[in-house]
């Protein structure tokens, strides 16, 4: 039996670990094909980023204690927000420079934007569950484990047989958080107790193992149990969250400790981390904007293996130099 357990009283370098590790991941979603990251199993390891996410936003809401303690809003704002709403105008004065038609005036870069998908749905989960969280708080005092687990598997399966009866539009399920809720019980364990890896939970990670193969892998219609219609959220589900929470994170935690020897390695990964979301809306601009001319300009080298490995480490590099060396610059001057 192994204990899956992250620092509650001051700083754990092993989440800024996993959040560089992450924040890669996402750069690498948006790098690639659909077809290019299934050849490599990425539904198994990096479309894990974003639950893993919020898994510690859960985290670092809960290691205070059980409580109802709602957000400052105005930190929020200046935090989170602000930065967003800057990143927006400016990536959609870009476009307009970029791709705004002469000839016939059309303007197109809020439908290349959304069909590029760089993640801008995130900050919209993210603002929810920052008010939904506490609100929850109740609940989590109250019950035992197993009676929460219950709960939210019955309220997750409630809001997939609801989507499906209702066709959820694309547009508005992408930004609802109620595909993930059954990330907070997770990670008001993790934060309390600490998630226990043994026979029951790899069990249940095997059984997510199995339903992400599902799919991602085959053409099954599991719907009206799982909501399955859209191609962009085949493992928005919380059937595959015991396998996120348990096998996955233990993986990156013992990942973490396996590379100690790695020192300069370890650092750098960190470091990416702690400037995660400061990447993650860089890398909105960059792959709603250039990445595309980028991706262009390397696809004269006519090989496809060839061109998606320039354009993956292009990609990574253009979104993460910057902002860190903007951010350890600025922390540098404070």
């Amino acid at each position: 039996m192994k204990r899956i357990e992250f620092i509650r009283n001051g700083y754990d370098p092993k989440i800024d670990f996993i959040k560089g590790l992450c924040i890669l991941f996402v750069i690498w979603t948006h790098s690639m094909h659909r077809e290019d990251l299934s050849r490599l199993l990425f539904p198994f390891w990096g479309d894990m980023a974003v639950p893993t996410f919020i898994m510690i936003q859960v985290f670092h809401y809960y290691k205070k204690g059980i409580g109802i303690r709602m957000p400052n809003i105005l930190k929020l704002y200046k935090r989170i927000l602000q930065p967003f709403i800057i990143m927006v105008v400016l990536m959609f004065i870009t476009q307009f420079f970029i791709y705004y038609d002469v000839t016939d005036g059309k303007f197109s870069p809020l439908y290349y934007w959304d069909k590029r998908g760089p993640g801008s749905y995130y900050i919209f989960i993210y603002l929810e569950l920052a008010f939904i969280i506490p609100i929850l708080a109740p609940l989590f005092s109250k019950m035992t484990n197993k009676t929460l687990f219950v709960f939210f598997i019955i309220l997750s399966q409630l809001t997939e047989y609801i989507s499906c009866v209702m066709h959820c539009p694309d547009n508005i399920y992408r930004v609802l958080f109620f595909r993930y809720i059954f990330l907070i019980p997770l990670g008001v364990v993790l934060a309390t107790k600490g998630l226990v890896l043994n026979k029951v939970t790899i069990l249940g990670s095997i059984i997510s193992i199995v339903f992400l193969f599902l799919f991602n892998y085959t053409d099954l219609n599991l719907e009206p149990f799982f909501y399955t219609s859209l191609d962009n959220w085949k493992n928005c589900h919380w059937i595959c969250y015991i396998y996120i929470a348990y096998v996955f994170l233990w993986i990156l935690k013992f990942t973490y400790t396996r590379l100690s020897y790695y020192t300069k390695f370890l650092s750098s990964i960190k470091f990416i981390g702690k400037y995660s979301y400061e990447i993650y809306l860089f890398q909105i601009f960059y792959f709603g904007t250039i990445g595309a001319f980028v991706n262009d300009y390397i696809s004269s080298t006519g090989n496809h293996i060839i061109q998606l490995i320039i354009y993956t480490v292009a990609s990574t590099l253009i979104c993460i130099i910057p902002i860190v060396f903007y951010c350890s610059q600025k922390k540098n001057t404070l």
